[in-house]
Parts: C-alpha cells; sequence; structure tokens
C-alpha cells in the first residue's frame, strides 16, 4: 500500500495538530477582542451553519469512501455524479438555511453573519467530497497540508481584520475565503496528480444508487451534528448571547482536543471498511489497538484540564469568561467517552451496521435536545455542559454494546488496560494538583507531561513489547 497507515496518521495527526493549535489561538484572540457577547454572536453564526453542512453532504463523503476503496475503478463515476447531487442539495439547503433564520427572529446582524457563513458552508461541504476521493486513494498528504494553510490565512486574514477594527462580518468573511483557496487547491492536485475531471456528472441509476447507501451515512450525520450544536442554538435563544460566549469557551477547548481520533479514524476507516470484507480477525485487532490508543491520549487529558481549569481559563481568556469554568471541567470529561466514539462510529458505518449507527445517534440526539430543554432554563450554561456529557457517554457505550457483536474484543484484557492507564492518569492528576498551588500554570502542564508516560510505564499500562507491535503494526498497514 503507497501511503501505510503510519504515514498518513502522522500526516493528518500533525495537521491537525497544527491546525487545532492554529484555531485555538484565533478564537481566544477573538474572544478576548470582542468580550463575552460578541464572541456569542460570532460562535453562534458558525454553528447555526456548521448544522446546515450535512443536508450538503448528505452522507455521500461516506460513501464515496467506503465504496471507492472496495471499487476503485467507479471512482470517477460516483465522484462525478456526487459532485451533481452536491451542486442540487447545496442550493436547497443555502435557500433552507437563510429561511430558517427568518423565521426565528434573529437580528438583522446576526443574519447577515449567517448568510455569509453560508457560502463558507458550501465550500467546506465541496472540498469534504474531494478530500474524501483522497482518502479513498489513500493519500492523506494533501490533506493534511491544506488543513493546516487554510487555518493559518483564517488566522493572518482575521488578525488584519481586528486590528483595523472591521466589523464581525469581516471574521466570518475570514473563514469563507480560506475554505474557497481550500476548495481550489485540492481541486488543482486533484487534476493534475491524479487525473480526474472535477465536473458533475448526471446518471439516474448510480445517482438513486449512491443515495440509497447514503441515506443512513445522511440521516446519522444530521442526527450528530444536531445532536452536537443544538446545545449552542437552543443556549442561544433561551439564555441570549452572553451565555453562548461563555459556553463557546470550554466548546472549543474541549472540541480542540478531537484532532487525534478525527485523524487516526481518517486514515484507519478505509481499513475497517476493507478488513470487514476480507478479515476479521486484522479488523478486531485494528480496532482494539485504536481503543488502547486513544485512551492512553484522552486519559490524562481530562484529569489534568479538570484540575487546573480555572488556572486556564484567568490565563487565556480573563476574569470575564470564569462563569466558564465549571462546564469546562464537564465537558472534559465528556472528552473521554468522545474520543471512544470515533472508532465505535466508524466500526458500525464500515461493517455495513450504518443504520444502526443512525438509530443510536437518533435516540440520543432526542435525550439532547430534552436535557438541554429542560436543563438550560434553569442552570444556563451548566446545564448545556451536563447535558452534552449524558449525550457522549450513551454514544459511546450504546456503540460499544453493538460492536462487540461484531468483532471480538477481549473485554477482561480491556478493562485492566483501562485500569492501568486511569490509574497512570490519576497519579499524575494528583501531582499537578499538588503543584498547581505552588507554580504557574504552564510549568504545572509541564509537569503533568513529564510524569504521565512515566506512570506508563510503572503501572503496566504500556510495555517494551506494546510500543513494538504498534510501531510494527502501523508500518505493516
Amino acid at each position: 500500500m503507497a501511503h501505510s497507515i503510519a504515514r498518513n496518521t502522522f500526516a493528518m495527526t500533525m495537521a491537525s495538530v497544527g491546525q487545532k493549535v492554529i484555531s485555538f489561538v484565533y478564537f481566544t484572540i477573538v474572544a478576548r477582542s470582542l468580550g463575552v457577547e460578541g464572541t456569542g454572536k460570532y460562535f453562534f453564526a458558525l454553528s447555526f451553519t456548521t448544522i446546515f453542512v450535512v443536508f450538503v453532504d448528505f452522507g455521500l463523503t461516506n460513501v464515496l469512501v467506503r465504496e471507492t476503496s472496495r471499487f476503485p475503478d467507479r471512482l470517477r463515476t460516483y465522484l462525478g455524479n456526487a459532485l451533481f447531487i452536491k451542486i442540487f442539495f447545496g442550493f436547497c439547503t443555502y435557500v433552507a438555511m437563510v429561511g430558517t433564520i427568518h423565521v426565528l427572529k434573529y437580528p438583522i446582524d446576526v443574519r447577515h453573519l449567517v448568510y455569509l457563513s453560508g457560502f463558507t458552508m458550501l465550500f467546506d461541504s465541496l472540498h469534504l467530497t474531494l478530500y474524501g476521493v483522497m482518502r479513498s486513494l489513500g493519500d492523506l498528504t494533501y490533506e493534511a497540508i491544506s488543513i493546516t494553510a487554510s487555518q493559518l490565512l483564517t488566522l493572518v486574514l482575521g488578525s488584519v481584520f481586528l486590528f483595523f477594527k472591521l466589523p464581525l462580518i469581516f471574521l466570518i468573511l475570514a473563514f469563507t475565503i480560506s475554505s474557497a483557496v481550500n476548495v481550489g487547491f485540492i481541486a488543482f492536485v486533484l487534476k493534475r496528480r491524479y487525473r480526474l475531471r472535477l465536473l458533475p456528472t448526471y446518471d439516474r441509476a448510480t445517482i438513486m444508487h449512491m443515495l440509497a447507501i447514503a441515506l443512513p451515512f445522511a440521516i446519522a450525520a444530521i442526527f450528530a451534528r444536531v445532536y452536537s450544536y443544538s446545545d449552542s442554538i437552543l443556549l442561544s435563544k433561551l439564555a441570549g448571547d452572553r451565555a453562548l460566549g461563555l459556553y463557546s469557551i470550554p466548546h472549543k477547548i474541549t472540541y480542540a482536543f478531537q484532532f487525534v481520533p478525527s485523524a487516526l479514524i481518517a486514515a484507519v476507516y478505509p481499513r475497517f471498511s476493507e478488513y470487514f470484507a476480507s478479515d476479521r480477525e486484522r479488523l478486531a485487532h485494528v480496532f482494539e489497538i485504536c481503543l488502547k490508543y486513544l485512551f492512553i491520549i484522552v486519559a490524562p487529558l481530562t484529569v489534568g484540564i479538570s484540575i487546573v481549569a480555572q488556572e486556564i481559563i484567568l490565563f487565556l481568556y480573563g476574569a470575564a469568561y470564569l462563569p466558564s469554568v465549571l462546564p469546562l471541567q464537564i465537558l472534559i470529561v465528556s472528552l473521554l467517552f468522545s474520543y471512544m466514539s470515533f472508532p465505535v462510529g466508524a466500526l458500525l458505518n464500515a461493517c455495513d451496521r450504518q443504520k444502526t449507527q443512525t438509530t443510536i445517534v437518533g435516540i440520543v440526539m432526542i435525550v439532547n435536545i430534552a436535557m438541554n430543554l429542560l436543563l438550560i432554563p434553569r442552570f444556563g450554561v451548566v446545564g448545556a455542559a451536563v447535558a452534552a456529557c449524558v449525550g457522549n457517554i450513551l454514544l459511546t457505550m450504546s456503540g460499544l454494546w453493538i460492536a462487540r457483536h461484531i468483532v471480538f474484543f477481549p473485554l477482561k484484557k480491556l478493562s485492566g488496560m483501562i485500569f492501568r492507564i486511569a490509574l497512570a492518569a490519576m497519579t499524575m492528576g494528583m501531582a499537578v494538583l499538588i503543584a498547581s498551588k505552588y507554580i504557574h500554570v504552564l510549568g504545572v502542564i509541564s509537569i503533568g507531561v513529564l510524569l504521565y508516560p512515566i506512570m506508563l510505564f510503572l503501572t503496566r499500562a504500556i510495555k517494551k513489547n506494546d510500543i513494538i507491535e504498534i510501531r510494527l503494526f502501523l508500518r505493516k498497514h
């Protein structure tokens, strides 16, 4: 295989780290510049349009990756028809988005933000599909380059707009420009390197076939997107821009750490699909390694950030955002389950269980919305964080229950592994807690970063043979 999981995962991880770091820095600059209420408006516009992206994509990217990984000779046919569908769905979705924001009777300045952000949505959906083609070809290098470069362009443009104190809508324009450049870049690569014609084509039989396969993916994606961002919309309506501004900080911090599972699944998902058809034993092995790898990374994040949440908020955002501390502690706990949901959801989708995954996400979405409606009026930002945490727990545990009927993974072995990793993380957490009383938050974080790997070896959560096995596995695949 020309591009191994090791190479692709490394490229995507490095790119995602760069992208998330730049994005985090940019959002921190925006939050400090706009204040709590302005940040709430800005975050609402992006969250609102993000929900509508799934209606444009309609699960077609998943279909493109899965089907062309199995049948490479059909790539051109699938791509042309996918582009045709997206153009049509994009127009309909934009009209629906404009109509919805009018019905909800948001102020004119917020509506203008949404109108422009909608164009970003269209570009984002298009480059999502084009990068899906690259993933099916097993080459994530160009996506890795573009991820970092586009975010850097957003940072530069947004910083310039902030420096000249231009209206809030220019910050949305920064995203629109970088997203359009992103589409142009990947289109150029596909045409020059892979000789692919990026022209929409209409073949009724192919379109109906793709839509039939895509429907469960689309419904699941819609459920997941509504589940992920409905709290922001409901906070905006039920508690106002200030509450959403306070919530945007822990939401952004938590989201920033999702680059690891995103990068891993981007590389592994095509292999899940391939091994499901050819080698179930290898599929189970890949799945088990994914769970272990992700838990090793997320455990110290959960423990460490929970302990120094207040110091992080004060250092990065200032005293105005202190009410964000408790929501951050709650959301960072949910990150533990969010990490595990990535390989679980990818496994179900790759193994023709997308309908089951859709059902799970739909149930979780309903529970989440109901909890938000119940908790936000009474507890505000904290209520939204609790609802999100409960939703992630339900999503992960339900998926794991189904996954054990697809592949065999030793529960006793996994339980022992989880216990040892948790012990290493908790020991690190105690040291961080003590250190936080005496030194700056950056020093505290450094102590945690140095101590945790040592504890992993002392608790035998990781052994020398494990490192060798993971390296061999990644090189081999």
